[in-house]
């Protein structure tokens, strides 16, 4: 990491720590609950392919029922790996800034402008990032 690096991300984690790990850890949590919704609404259609000889609301009934055990154990486990999941980058984040600060660095004033070849990483991962959301998005509509 070099200066410029260093110092975008002293002045960017001193903004975006100011809300405190609990916050944080709650939004992760909502970030994973809708996850979890999301999850459920994916695979409620396969819940009630074979209804055998239910007919009118008497078919919706196991259809429910299945959708909303499914709903309870996923929106539980997605909102469980979102509350750990930021919780421990928020820690991993913090230990760095802290390590930084104790070797004498200062949190800048303004935000450091950024060079292209400071960029180039970032730049790599949005790329892999489209190609990837590409793929899944060709998988999903080719698939159906």
């Amino acid at each position: 990491m070099n200066e410029r690096q260093r110092d975008l991300f002293l002045w960017v984690w001193s903004r975006r720590r100011a809300p405190g790990q609990a916050a944080i850890s709650l939004r992760g949590a909502i970030i994973g609950v809708l996850g979890g919704v999301l999850f459920t609404l994916m695979l409620i259609g396969d819940i009630g392919a074979d209804r055998g000889s239910y007919t009118g609301v008497s078919a919706l009934l196991p259809l429910l029922e299945r959708g909303a055990k499914l709903l309870f154990l996923s929106v539980g486990a997605f909102g469980a790996l979102g509350f750990i999941g930021a919780n421990r980058v928020y820690a991993a984040q913090e230990a760095q800034y802290q390590a930084i600060l104790q070797t004498g660095a200062c949190v800048p004033d303004q935000k450091p402008i950024m060079q292209m070849s400071d960029r180039g990483p970032a730049i790599a991962v949005g790329i892999a990032v489209a190609v990837i959301i590409g793929f899944i998005l060709f998988v999903a509509i080719t698939l159906g």
